[in-house]
This record gives C-alpha cells, structure tokens and sequence, in this order.
C-alpha cells in the first residue's frame, strides 16, 4: 500500500497537481530529510579533503618556490669577488756576454755577436686603471678593460 500512494504522489508531483499536504507526505515516504542530511555530511567531507590537498600543495610549492629560489641567490656574508692586477717581479736577466758564449771554432770570421738585453719591467701607475667588475656589468665593458690592460 505504502508503494502505491508514493506512485500516485510521484504521479502527481510529475503533472503538477501535487498539493502542499501531498507534498509533505511524499517527503515523509521517501525519507527525504534524511537522504538530504547524508548527502550533505558526504559533500561537506569531500570539500574538507578537497580543501586540505589544496592547502597543503600550496604549501609545497610555496616550499619549493623559496628553496629554489635561495639555491639559485643564496644570501651570502662575504664582499664581492674584484679582479686586482697583478705585477710580477722583476727577475735580473743577466746578459751574455763573448766570453761566456761558447763559439765553435770555424773558419769564417764572426760580424756580429747577438746580446741579451735585460727586459723592462714596468710598474703600474697610480693613475692607470683597475679592473674591478661585480655581477652587474656588462660583458663588453670588462672585455675591453682588460684589453687595455693588458696592451697597456
């Protein structure tokens, strides 16, 4: 009996000729309220399990994002890295002379004897620029320092 009143309500409910008490005693056989409550601890669950993976991948990115982000400018306490000249130290050259040379004998008549000349060594001047370059500089510029540099 029970199932016959909940089709012709469903009937009814389906042409539109479904009363106020009618419909009150459909919701009452079909057990709506109750269908209604499970429904929406079930959808709150997946919003909460929803909510926490989002939260929680946020999170990790977020992570990831400031670790990569430190490996690539690590902080660092120490000053910047500048190239400085360096001079090398003059080394006497001694010069050789016709006594020290060793000469084979021969028949031709020697002209001439190459010497050694010592090299100079030049020092650099207070007012010759240095090389300095940090990580903000353009590659042309620094190329061409040390061009002059070393032509210099």
């Amino acid at each position: 009996m029970k199932t016959d009143s909940q089709q012709q309500l469903l009937e009814q409910y389906r042409e539109g000729t479904l009363g106020e008490s009618g419909l009150a005693e459909l919701n009452r056989l079909s057990h709506r309220d109750e269908v209604m409550a499970a429904a929406g601890q079930r959808a709150a669950g997946i919003i909460r399990r929803r909510t926490r993976v989002g939260i929680g991948v946020a999170v990790a990115t977020l992570l990831m994002g400031g670790a990569a982000v430190w490996a690539l400018f690590p902080p660092s306490q120490e000053a910047p890295m500048v190239a400085e000249a360096v001079v090398p130290e003059a080394v006497p050259e001694t010069p050789v002379t016709v006594e020290d040379a060793v000469i084979p004998e021969s028949k031709a008549p020697v002209t001439h004897v190459a010497t050694a000349r010592p090299r100079k060594v030049r020092k650099q001047a207070a007012e010759e620029p240095v090389v300095m370059c940090n990580n903000q500089c353009e590659a042309d510029s620094v190329i061409s320092d040390i061009w002059k540099f070393l032509t210099v």
